[in-house]
Parts: C-alpha cells; sequence; structure tokens
C-alpha cells in the first residue's frame, strides 16, 4: 500500500464502481479497503510486547513480540538465498473472491486481487511466503493451519457500516463483473463469465522492499498498518 502509483488506480477501479449507475448491488463506500492499506498476510499472531508468564489460550506459552521479530530476522540469509539477487516482486493479475454464501456470486462478501502463479515473479513470491509462515507455524506463533493463500484485498463487507444484527450483507460479484467498469479492467472478458474461476486483470507488478509485523486494527499517520518492526529486503 506504499506504492503511490498502485493506490491511484486501485481507489480509480472502487471509485467507478462505487459511482455506477445503476447502482451496484451491495456496494458501499465502507466495505472498500484504503488503498493504503493493501497488503499480503503471511499470517496472524496473537502476542504480547515482552515476556510474561500469563498462558495462551491454547494452553502454551505467551508469544512475545521481540521473539517473533528475532525469527522473522533470522530468516534473512535463507530468504536471499532463495531470492539469488532478484527482487520479489508481487504481480497483482488476478482478481476474485473469497468463496460466497452458498455458492451464489450474488452473496460475496470479498473481492481480491493476487499474483497468477503463471509467472516467475509469483511463483518466487509464493516459495518465500510460504516458506516464512511454515518457520512460524512450526514456532508456534501462527495457529492458522490452512495453506497461505496470498491475495489482496480490496473489498470486505465485514467493515460495512452501519453494523447491523444478524448476516452480514453481502455484494453481487455477479454485477461486478459483468458492469461496463469491471470489464474495462478485465484483460479476456467473457459475454458469459465464470463466476467460480479468477479473472485476469492488470494491477501492475510491485517490488516488495520489506516483510512486516504490523498491528491489526492500527492507523498510522497515513491510514496505514502501524509496522512494529520488520525484515528489509532491499
Amino acid at each position: 500500500g506504499h506504492h503511490l502509483s498502485l493506490q491511484e488506480s486501485v481507489a480509480s477501479f472502487t471509485g467507478e464502481l462505487l459511482r455506477s449507475n445503476p447502482a451496484l448491488p451491495g456496494f458501499d463506500r465502507s466495505i472498500v479497503i484504503a488503498p493504503r492499506r493493501l497488503h499480503l498476510t503471511l499470517g496472524v499472531m496473537s502476542l504480547v510486547d515482552a515476556k510474561s508468564s500469563n498462558i495462551a489460550p491454547n494452553g502454551g506459552a505467551t508469544k512475545t513480540l521481540p521473539e517473533a521479530l528475532s525469527l522473522l530476522c533470522s530468516l534473512g540469509p535463507r530468504i536471499m538465498e532463495m531470492l539469488s539477487g532478484i527482487r520479489l516482486r508481487v504481480p497483482l493479475q488476478m482478481m476474485d473472491i473469497m468463496k460466497p454464501d452458498r455458492g451464489n456470486p450474488d452473496n460475496a462478501h470479498v473481492l481480491w486481487f493476487g499474483p497468477s502463479l503463471d509467472t516467475e515473479d509469483a511463483q518466487r513470491l509464493k516459495k518465500v511466503g510460504e516458506m516464512v509462515n511454515k518457520v512460524f507455524v512450526e514456532a508456534g506463533f501462527i495457529l492458522e493451519r490452512r495453506p497461505l493463500k496470498l491475495h489482496c484485498t480490496i473489498l470486505n463487507t465485514t467493515y460495512r457500516k452501519p453494523k447491523t444484527r444478524g448476516q452480514r450483507q453481502p455484494f453481487s460479484y455477479r454485477s461486478l463483473l459483468t458492469s461496463p467498469v469491471v470489464q474495462r479492467f478485465i484483460l479476456q472478458p467473457h459475454a458469459e463469465p465464470d463466476f467460480r474461476r479468477p479473472v485476469k486483470v492488470d494491477f501492475g507488478t510491485w517490488n516488495v522492499d520489506e516483510i512486516q509485523i504490523c498491528k491489526m486494527g492500527s492507523y498510522g499517520p497515513e491510514g496505514e498498518y502501524v509496522s512494529c518492526g520488520g525484515l528489509s529486503l532491499v
């Protein structure tokens, strides 16, 4: 999200969606992720600031932020060896949704951009991301065991305002894909879109300068997630 050109292109995309006439079902400004907060998640941790005698909910010892940072930094030589002098890059060439309610594309909750794995940049990103995730899982920092899914969230109905009781209000992915706005961004538009498969887009390929540990729910001066430290890849 620190790449200004990426912020501008994503803001242009979501802005056009919000201005669609007629309005796209379920779309609202509150579900749009601020471009400055765009990121790829390698894992989620529950950390404390310093060593504590508290017991974690899973019965294990509480993990600390300094321990997590130390583990991340220890991976520097291994990552650099994997990259062999080539920059780590994120190609945002695919658009899709997370599994919608009851498999219905009119009941979508998360729209994301991500790498198409048919490129060397994407394969390199996948290998590094999976290695970092695996190390943190094996060390007990990340408890989620599902395979890593590299994605950059663009829309998420979790953030819809005002909050409503009961089920989250979805948006219509069907309406999004068939709208004139999105048809201009899709590289290979089809008269009858296949809602079960990702579509090809091109939102650029971006250098990764650092792997960060960020505080969830935090806001920095520009609205970004607050970094607690990280590993430079430059």
